[in-house]
């Protein structure tokens, strides 16, 4: 008789979608479904950490809002969504044109200027001596006046007077002699100028011929120059004109010495830079003073001197245009552009407040870098970070974590808990923002720090496992991050945060517990706070010490609120078990345990020794002792419907010595369909659930298949034996806890039977069924190692002992009570078989 299929536990919602959708167990189903929902959760969180996608629009002010009061939606005024940095062109131009301005003009210095002149004085002199010492000076032809002013001596004189008077030059006698005059002047001029036509006075030029050009006239002229072009106190530089110098360089000027490629800054006032005006002062001051200039010369002499020295000079320092401009250009050019920062949550322009340029070039700013093609590009740079983020993160975990095999169903309680979070976050950020701006003395940091975003990885790992739980935390602190403005303090408050709420949730086995980790979790983000705040330079102000206290507040009471509040409706969703849920299953006084004591008491005292077996192997492993013991105490609840057709329960007749042994299979295989019906009745988890059928795998139901194979033997054509009939359904056990229910429920049957269990005798057993159940590959679909199984065999021998340990016989009259000595009890020494080895 073939056994029916039995009825699976009633699926939670998810796994009812699921299907409904077409995607079962399938690789290409998995693959398409976690493809499918890293695609949902990085865009719908990048659209939570993408500023600007559901933010306030930003206001259109133009110039004809200057001065007027801006009118915002809210009374916090207009807040940036996101960080902006702006360029303030007109700033920008204003700054570089200073920069500009700072540059001192370039001036080139030409030392050879003071040698030329020299030497063009010298050679001028020279020439004309010469040509007036070659012939009589035209002056004593005419008879001139200059004729007294040449005499050497009086002998000379008294001649003169002897002799007649000259006869009166001819017109054209002084017209050669004036020509000749112009001739020598024009040479002299170009001598000294480069140049005939210059305009050199012809008094001054005819005083210097009726001289005869002298020496000392040459002389004085170098000392006039020599005082234009120097002094006592060191080399004076001659520029264009003052005008140029107070207009080009007021902060004073760079001269670059064109012969020796050297630069020296001179301030504007310098004492020893002049114009020419200022250097002819100079040469009148020290002509001026009696002595200086040809004592003995005649005033006529000492005129022309000086006047000639005064055209020699020109300037040695003279102003380089391109120079100058180039120079300027790239300071301009080397000015950064004037950037107006904004972080997230910054106020713009508050409500009231009038509007000014800034406002405006703020506002067009950000409407420039917030358009349609911007939006696209936030949401897409958020979808990519997310994805990029988790597929990262959990390609790693997947590779360095042997434990880390989240199902589908974990993957999306995950990523629900992910964008919830960070919702959560958002509004909160709005929330602080606005409270923040009514309370302005409260530091917006510590509104920020209140929020429990411990309590995402708290409640994977207290639902999950420790490898999700550090996954999630990764994740979560990352972009949490990135939602407040990329700031790395509170992401890394975040991720410890995280991390220690994970942490310590592990050893709460009921809502003291929970709080207690709250608690811990409490004072070391307020101990986190001070650092992140004292790294940041902020010191312990304060400010500080209020954000450590928020944060601290904030931790200890809102994380396990939050907690305990979301974990029955994520266990009601999605059929997780946490370990207060399993709290509850492995209260004796559960319904289930109360009707299983009743119809079954043999089943029940089974279950309680197999529960007592798996929650020390449990913790040997580091498996959760909890989960394994809830899943020993109803891994057989079924056998309740039918309790007399298993051998724990019968009292001497057994219901099977009249039954085919492929009736009694089918009998005792049944008690895990009715296992699992009664599991949806109770509404068990589903972890727990799974237990029933899994702790049987795809193993035989050995004594009736033997018994079968016996009854084939004695007859003369034996038929065929279908090991499907005796055969259980599966499936072999998915995770540690139903693993650890399957080897305990074969080693207590086992063990039960044995006459006399000693301790070499109970280990040797227990390391037979562990092989047995290795060898079939009933262990080859969970996560056990040959290390697990070590301890495990160590773990259940250690509590085997404590059950079957021997007992002394006593002695007659020992126990008292009885006639004639005959004791009331004595202590069995062995067991009987029972008559069905059904489990």
């Amino acid at each position: 008789m073939a056994e029916p299929e039995p009825t699976p536990p009633r699926p939670s919602p998810l796994d009812a979608l699921m299907r409904r959708l077409g995607l079962g167990d399938k690789a290409w189903g998995r693959r398409l479904t976690l493809v499918a929902l890293l695609l949902v959760v990085s865009v719908a969180a990048g659209f939570v950490i993408s500023p600007g996608l559901y933010s306030q629009q930003i206001p259109a002010l133009t110039a004809e809002h200057l001065g007027k009061p801006f009118r915002a939606n809210s009374p916090a005024g207009f807040k940036a969504a996101r960080d902006y940095d702006i360029v303030y062109s007109a700033m920008t131009e204003q700054r570089r044109q200073e920069a500009r301005n700072t540059v001192r003009p370039v001036y080139d210095l030409n030392p050879d200027v003071v040698d030329q002149i020299r030497g063009a004085v010298k050679q001028a002199f020279a020439r004309m001596r010469k040509r007036v010492a070659a012939k009589a000076p035209p002056e004593k032809a005419a008879g001139g006046e200059g004729e007294a002013e040449v005499r050497k001596d009086g002998k000379a004189a008294e001649a003169r007077k002897a002799k007649k008077p000259a006869p009166p030059p001819t017109p054209e006698e002084l017209e050669r002699q004036r020509k000749e005059r112009e001739a020598l002047q024009g040479d002299f001029q170009e001598l000294l100028f480069g140049q005939r036509d210059t305009a050199l006075e012809t008094e001054d030029f005819q005083a210097l011929l009726a001289n005869g050009f002298s020496e000392e006239a040459e002389a004085a002229t170098l000392v006039l120059l020599e005082r234009a072009y120097g002094s006592e106190r060191g080399p004076l530089y001659i520029a264009g004109s003052r005008e140029e110098l107070t207009r080009e360089g007021p902060q004073g000027i760079t001269v670059r010495d064109v012969r020796h490629s050297g630069e020296q800054v001179l301030p504007g006032n310098a004492a020893n830079v002049m114009d020419t005006r200022e250097a002819w002062a100079e040469m009148d001051r020290f002509a001026s003073i009696p002595g200086n200039l040809l004592p003995d010369a005649p005033g006529v002499q000492r005129r022309a001197v000086l006047r000639l020295a005064k055209r020699m000079v020109r300037p040695d320092l003279t102003i380089n245009i391109a120079e100058t401009n180039a120079r300027r250009v790239k300071a301009g050019d080397a000015v950064k552009d004037a950037v107006i920062s904004l972080k997230k949550g910054q106020r713009v322009i508050g409500d009231g407040e009038l509007v000014n340029d800034t406002h405006l070039v703020i506002l067009q700013g950000m409407r420039a870098q917030t358009d349609r093609l911007d939006l696209l590009q936030l949401q897409v740079g958020g979808t990519g970070l997310v994805a990029l983020l988790v597929a990262a993160c959990f390609v790693f975990c997947r590779t360095a974590f042997r434990r880390f095999r989240p199902t589908r169903k974990d993957g999306l309680l995950l990523a629900m808990l992910l964008v919830v979070m960070l919702g959560l976050l958002q509004l909160w950020v709005s929330i602080a923002d606005a409270v923040q701006d009514r309370y302005t003395a409260l530091p917006i940091e510590a509104l920020y720090y209140t929020f429990p975003v411990a309590a995402g990885a708290m409640l994977v790992r207290f639902i999950l496992s420790e490898e999700l739980s550090l996954f999630f935390a990764i994740v979560l602190a990352s972009l949490a991050g990135v939602m407040l403005g990329n700031s790395l303090s509170f992401g890394i408050y975040t991720l410890v945060g995280s991390l220690v709420a994970a942490d310590r949730i592990t050893r709460a086995r009921d809502r003291v517990g929970i709080f207690k980790a709250g608690l811990i979790t409490g004072a070391v983000n307020l101990v986190d706070v001070l650092f992140l705040f004292l790294v940041d330079g902020k010191g312990l102000t304060g400010d500080t010490a209020f954000t450590a206290l928020f944060a601290f507040m904030g931790t200890t009471l809102a994380v396990p609120v939050m907690v305990m509040a979301l974990t029955p409706l994520i266990e009601a969703l999605f059929g997780y078990a946490s370990d207060i849920k399993l709290l509850e299953l492995a209260n004796l006084n559960h319904p289930a345990l109360k009707e299983l004591i009743v119809q079954a008491p043999g089943t029940y005292h089974h279950s309680i020794i197999i529960g007592t077996l798996v929650e020390n192997a449990a913790e040997a492993i580091g498996a959760n002792p909890l989960l394994a013991r809830s899943c020993a105490y109803y891994h057989d609840i079924g056998k309740g419907r039918n309790p007399l057709y298993f051998g724990e329960n019968q009292k001497g007749e057994n219901r099977h010595d009249s039954l085919a042994p492929a009736m009694s299979a089918v009998i005792i295989k049944r008690h895990v369909t009715e296992g699992l019906e009664m599991a949806r009745q109770y509404r068990l988890p589903k972890l727990v659930a799974d237990a029933i059928p899994q702790h049987h795998g795809t193993r035989m139901v050995g004594y009736f298949f033997h018994k079968a194979s016996k009854e084939q033997e004695g007859k003369e054509n034996p038929q065929p034996i279908d090991e499907s009939i005796y055969r259980y359904p599966g499936p072999k056990p998915q995770f540690r806890e139903a693993a650890l229910v399957m080897i305990a429920d074969a080693v207590e049957a086992s063990t039960r039977a044995m006459p006399e269990p000693t301790k070499p005798k109970l280990q040797a057993q227990v390391q037979k069924m562990i092989n047995i159940i290795f060898s079939e590959g009933q262990l080859d679909e969970c996560d056990l190692t040959l290390k697990d199984l070590n301890l495990i065999a160590g773990s259940f021998l250690h509590t085997l002992e404590g059950i079957y340990h021997a007992r002394p016989e006593y002695p007659a009259g020992a126990l008292g009570g009885g006639p004639k000595g005959t004791p009331l009890m004595v202590a069995p020494t062995s067991k009987p078989d029972s008559k069905a080895k059904t489990a």
